[in-house]
């Protein structure tokens, strides 16, 4: 399992702008749509239930983010993805069964070639952290945000707290950092996320 080093998070209130934070722990801006967002959120929420041992939405999130894997991204795509999955979720279907039945609704006759060769989530899980490895450094307090936020299941103002506690600032000045972070996850996520798709597609297709 990732594991994170305070000590990292601990020095962000050193970064006066989001753009500092970027520069020293990232390879330049890069932008995405809300939607797109989104999307990156169900694939971190897929992650961390699994290494965290708990659900996000009362069990739909991880479900979610496995369905999301396997299709290439469009708002069309994830919208269905969000809708089919709550709708089998409310009538009753958990786990392997509601991955199942949203796979045939929104993905019916499915080739090989459009899917991720993955098939538990905890493989699934374990595609994620590869990305994240390779994306961010272990020192990254982007990387600990995430692991954080995730795994730990701690919100932003519990993080923004501890921060502020030991630089003794304020707690504001410390959350809006913690949001800086996310925000720059999802954006660096979504891309490494997508390469890493594309990679194991032309594997299969091969």
């Amino acid at each position: 399992m990732l594991r994170h080093s305070e000590a990292t998070i601990y020095s962000l209130v050193q970064y006066p702008r989001q753009s500092d934070i970027r520069r020293v722990w990232c390879r330049g801006k890069k932008t995405i749509t809300p939607s797109q967002r989104v999307w990156t959120r169900y694939l971190l929420m897929l992650w961390g239930k699994h290494l965290g041992g708990e659900e996000y939405f009362g069990g739909c999130g991880s479900v979610i983010g496995q369905m999301m894997l396997r299709t290439e991204w469009s708002q069309q795509r994830s919208d269905e993805i969000i809708h089919a999955v709550n709708m089998l979720h409310e009538q009753g279907y958990r786990g392997d069964e509601l991955f199942k039945r949203s796979r045939e609704m929104v993905i019916p006759g499915t080739t090989a070639a459009s899917l991720i060769a993955l098939a538990k989530e905890s493989d699934d899980a374990a595609f994620v952290e590869r990305v994240i490895s390779k994306t961010f450094i272990r020192t990254s307090p982007i990387r600990d945000i995430g692991i954080m936020r995730y795994c730990e299941r701690k919100n932003a103002q519990e993080i923004a707290r501890d921060i502020a506690w030991v630089n003794s600032c304020d707690v504001q000045l410390a959350r809006k950092r913690v949001i800086w972070c996310e925000q720059i996850l999802e954006e660096e996520m979504f891309y490494a996320v997508k390469r890493e798709m594309e990679k194991e597609r032309d594997l299969i297709a091969a």
